[in-house]
Formats: structure tokens, C-alpha cells, sequence
């Protein structure tokens, strides 16, 4: 008998994602044969169709120009960002600039959005789903790094809408892999979610008292992650090749892209034993050479320990913003796929002064916690420690006390910022701060909108600009408006605003930069709805 309330928790992963599902009282993660993890890959094939998860992984090799990996390090960003020209020069598929401001991707004779490769990816677990549960599923809480900007959690948003999903939350990864865990141990501890996946790396300090799960602090560093250690592989490979065969393999993106898949191979082999051989045969294609590597763990650590090092200053801020000491932390929960490399675990001891647990799935745990979130919310059958599962009401009761990463702020005179939203703050927050027309018979103010910690505005990332218009005609000073910035349970920004002289509401736009402008969505949307046809043939 199919159920009603239905709810996918999603973990839109860098490097891999995955989702779960409650059940009858058990959160479990869906599963389609073996695979319980889909790679997050998207290939373009010549029928003008998608290949996605472990099927376009493997043609990676063979046109790698036509398979995108690591798109969510690309997601809701601004072309012109250092994150996205840097990221441009390491992958072999081709970025360009789109409609304002935002990044596109050249595949199969297109031009496609971030947005669109994502929906393409959580169309393919959507489908996952349905097959293994024999149903429907419309809903979804997906999961998003704590520190993803107001752009980046929206994008994440539109991507699901064009999946065909009904996201009801959006919820932080290290808060829902907090929410499993608090579930599983059933606990009364401060607990430290170290959450380094394959591009992004998040610590969040939380105080879970039975269940209420409160965020005292969350930091992080949004272009760190697995992908970074892979690199550091790839050169090392690079090099031995050139000491063994003269060549350079730089340029070379299809050689590099054979490389760099063996790089994750000899990564995961050194995460369960202390040497890690390979041979890559034919590289480049049709040149019958191959290069035999080897790297031992005690290596790896010398080539990636500078990269791993950079997660203990954001620890420390965590902890300084939250109030609390290392000595204070009762549980370190270690989230993503890179906290399976064992120095990235001593580190983590090196920072709290006491080992991570390690009871947990760093891989599956989020979209596990998303799960029992979207059940919560829903009032469902959610599982508990004991053993048994939570009446409705217990599961309706249980609360998530959230908070912002990043103040959020408007440029002033003179290229500073005046912070609305301070960072830490409680969501769901708002703040209202008056504005007033400087000229005669103005019609309408623009407010350059930012989030960061930065005194000045360009030391910030730039969300866009909130337009304020329609407003009365009258002598300069004589309108103030009063605007309303309301962050909400998912983290995104809201704007109202209100004339104070007449009590009447103002047109408050905001035009997100990197964003996709509404016609697009819209575009985008019809596409969908019309079947692909395969790219012209070439000239």
C-alpha cells in the first residue's frame, strides 16, 4: 500500500549524493541494485540524452569534454568569481557565462545552467526512489553545505522544481547529520559535525538536549574539499609520467581526466591501507604507453597535509563564535567522504583533543538526517534510539534551532557595508532598516545587497541589488520606506517593504547576481516538457 506522506531527505553531494527515505518507523537509504551512492556525474550521449551516476562516470575517459563532475562547487555563483575562473582551469568540459552573471556549461551542442545539470542528477535519485518504493514521490528536504549563500541555496531550489520535486525544506548537512545522529544515540551532549566533503568543507558546533537540536555556530570554507586532494594526486601521477615516458601530459584533457579517476582510486585505496599501486594503461588514447604509480600513505600526507591543515582555523572560529572550547566538545561526527582519509582524522583529534566517532556512514548521513526531517515535518513516523518509533506528535515536537553563516549586509557611502543580519543569528530572522529618497520626485531606490563578515562591500560576496520603486513623487527626503530583510527557516532571503507616511506597501524586487533570471526558469521548464533531440552532426 503506497503511503501518502512520503518525504525524499536529499544530499546533493560534490563528489557523490544520495537519499533516504522513513518507512513504517525506519529512515534507510534508497538503493537501486548495489548502488546506494550515485556519483554526481552528468554526460551528455549522442541521442541528445543524459547519462548520469556510475554510467557517466565511465565515459569520463572517453570524451571527458562531454561529462560534468563537481558542478555543485559551480552552483549559484557569479561567473566573474575567483571560485569559478580557478574551477574553469582544472576541468575539461567548457564553462561560459550566461544570462546575468550566471555559469553555463557547453554540453552535447548546448548551453546548459548549473541548475539544469543538477536537476538532472536529482531527477535520476527521484526516479531511484519511486522504483525501489513502487510510487510517487513529489516532496523533499535537501540538504545544502551551512554555508551555501542566499544564490546558491536558491538555485538548489529551482534545480529540484525542474527535477519535479516539492522542496519543503532546505536544511544544512551538518544540521541533518545531527538530527540522525541525535535520533540514533538519543543524547544530551554538544556535539561537533566536521563536514569535509568532495568540494566543500563545514564544521557546525550544536547543542542536541533530547529533541531539540540547537546551532551554536557553523564556519567554513566553500571551495575545500576532496576534489583538492585529488589534485595534488594528479600531479604527483603527472610527473611520474613525464620522468617515465619525456611527456607532459598537461594539455592533454583526456589524459588528464584518465588520470585524475585513477587519482580517486589511489585516494580511496589509502584511506584502508598503507600503499596504493596503479596502472593506467594507454594514456594518452592509441599511444600504448601506461604508467605504473605507486604512493604510500606517509606520502600522501606530506603532498595533502597543507590542504587538510586548513580546516583546523575554521574549527577554531567555529568554536570561538559558539563560546566554546575544545575541552567542551563532548562528540566529533565526522560527515563526507574525505573524513575516511586517516589523516584528515588525526587532525580532527589534533583539534578537539579527543577521536572522532566513527558509528556512523560519513556518506549516507545527511540525506538520512534530511529524511527524518521531512517525516518531522510532515508529522510522520519518525525512528527513534530506543528502538521503537515516535507518535506523530513527538515527531512534530522535535525542533531544529538554526542558524545564519554569513551577516548579511547593504552597501553604503563610500564602498562600506551596513550589516542587517548579523551572522549566528537565530533563523527565521528578520530586520528592518529605513531608506529615504535623495532627490526630488524620485521614483525608486536601489540597495546593493551582500553577505559576508568584510567592513567593505567588496570584501563580500554579492548577493544583487533589491529595487524599491513605484514610490510617490515628493520632495527629496520627504519618502522613507521601510524594508524588511527576513531570512526564513531555509536560510533564503526574503524583502518586504512598507512607505511609512502612508502605510502603503512598496514593489520590493531582488535581482540575485549569478542567479537565472524568472524567463529562464521558464524557458528551461518547456524545454523539459519537450523531448531532446540529438545535437546537428558537425560541419
Amino acid at each position: 500500500m503506497a503511503e501518502p506522506n512520503i518525504v525524499l531527505g536529499i544530499d546533493l553531494g560534490t563528489t557523490n549524493s544520495a537519499c533516504a527515505v522513513v518507512r513504517d518507523g525506519r529512515a534507510s537509504v534508497v538503493r537501486r541494485g548495489d548502488d546506494r551512492i550515485v556519483p554526481s556525474v552528468v554526460a551528455a550521449l549522442s541521442n541528445g540524452q543524459f547519462a548520469v551516476g556510475n554510467e557517466a562516470k565511465q565515459l569520463r575517459s572517453v570524451d571527458p569534454t562531454q561529462v560534468v563532475y563537481s558542478a555543485k562547487r559551480l552552483i549559484g555563483r557569479r561567473f566573474s568569481s575567483p571560485e569559478v575562473q580557478r574551477h574553469r582551469e582544472t576541468v575539461p568540459y567548457r564553462i561560459v557565462e550566461g544570462p546575468n552573471e550566471s555559469v553555463m556549461i557547453e554540453l552535447g551542442g548546448r548551453r546548459l545552467s548549473i541548475v539544469e545539470i543538477s536537476s538532472q542528477i536529482l531527477r535520476y535519485l527521484k526516479d531511484m526512489a519511486e522504483e525501489a518504493l513502487g510510487q510517487r514521490v513529489k516532496k523533499a528536504v535537501i540538504a545544502v553545505p551551512a554555508n551555501f549563500t542566499d544564490s546558491q541555496r536558491s538555485a538548489t531550489r529551482i534545480a529540484a522544481r525542474l527535477a519535479g520535486l516539492d522542496v519543503i525544506r532546505v536544511i544544512n548537512e551538518p544540521t541533518a547529520a545531527a538530527l540522525a545522529y541525535g535520533y540514533i544515540e538519543d543524547m544530551d551532549r554538544r556535539i561537533a559535525v566536521y563536514d569535509f566533503g568532495g568540494g566543500t568543507f563545514d564544521v557546525t558546533i550544536l547543542q542536541i538536549t533530547r529533541n531539540v537540536f540547537e546551532v551554536l555556530s557553523t564556519s567554513g570554507e566553500m571551495f575545500l574539499g576532496g576534489d583538492d586532494l585529488d589534485a595534488e594526486i594528479l600531479e604527483r601521477m603527472v610527473a611520474t609520467y613525464q620522468v617515465q615516458h619525456g611527456f607532459n601530459l598537461h594539455g592533454d584533457a583526456r589524459a588528464l581526466e584518465q588520470l585524475r579517476i585513477a587519482a580517486e582510486q589511489v585516494k580511496i585505496q589509502l584511506s584502508e591501507q598503507p600503499s596504493a599501486s596503479v596502472r593506467v594503461e594507454n594514456i594518452p588514447k592509441g599511444s600504448g604507453r601506461h604508467l605504473d604509480f605507486s604512493l604510500s600513505e606517509r606520502d600522501l600526507r606530506t603532498i595533502v597535509e597543507p590542504i587538510v591543515r586548513r580546516t583546523t582555523p575554521v574549527c577554531e572560529d567555529a568554536m570561538r563564535v559558539a563560546g566554546v572550547s575544545a575541552e567542551q566538545i563532548d562528540e566529533i561526527v565526522l560527515v563526507g567522504g574525505t573524513t575516511r582519509v586517516p589523516l584528515v582524522r588525526e587532525v580532527v583529534e589534533d583539534i578537539f583533543g579527543k577521536a572522532p566517532q566513527t558509528s556512523i556512514n560519513p556518506m549516507s548521513v545527511v540525506a538520512v538526517g534530511a529524511a527524518i526531517q521531512g517525516a518531522a515535518l510532515l508529522g510522520s513516523l519518525v525512528p527513534m534510539a530506543t528502538g521503537g518509533v515516535s507518535a506523530p506528535s513527538a515527531a512534530q515536537s522535535a525542533v531544529l534551532l538554526d542558524v545564519t553563516p554569513r551577516s548579511l549586509g547593504v552597501g553604503t557611502i563610500g564602498g562600506n557595508v551596513d550589516f542587517i543580519i548579523e551572522r549566528n543569528s537565530v533563523i527565521p530572522v528578520e530586520q528592518t532598516r529605513l531608506f529615504t529618497t535623495t532627490a526630488d520626485n524620485q521614483r525608486f531606490v536601489r540597495i546593493q545587497v551582500c553577505q559576508g563578515e568584510s567592513s567593505e562591500f567588496g570584501g563580500n560576496t554579492k548577493l544583487g541589488e533589491v529595487t524599491l520603486s513605484g514610490l510617490r513623487q515628493a520632495p527629496r527626503g520627504s519618502v522613507t520606506v521601510a524594508v524588511t530583510f527576513e531570512i526564513n527557516t531555509d536560510g533564503l532571503l526574503e524583502v518586504r517593504a512598507l512607505d511609512q507616511d502612508t502605510g502603503q506597501e512598496q514593489i520590493a524586487t531582488m535581482r540575485v547576481l549569478g542567479g537565472l533570471p524568472q524567463e529562464e526558469v521558464d524557458a528551461i521548464l518547456e524545454r523539459a516538457r519537450t523531448p531532446a533531440s540529438p545535437p546537428p552532426p558537425p560541419q
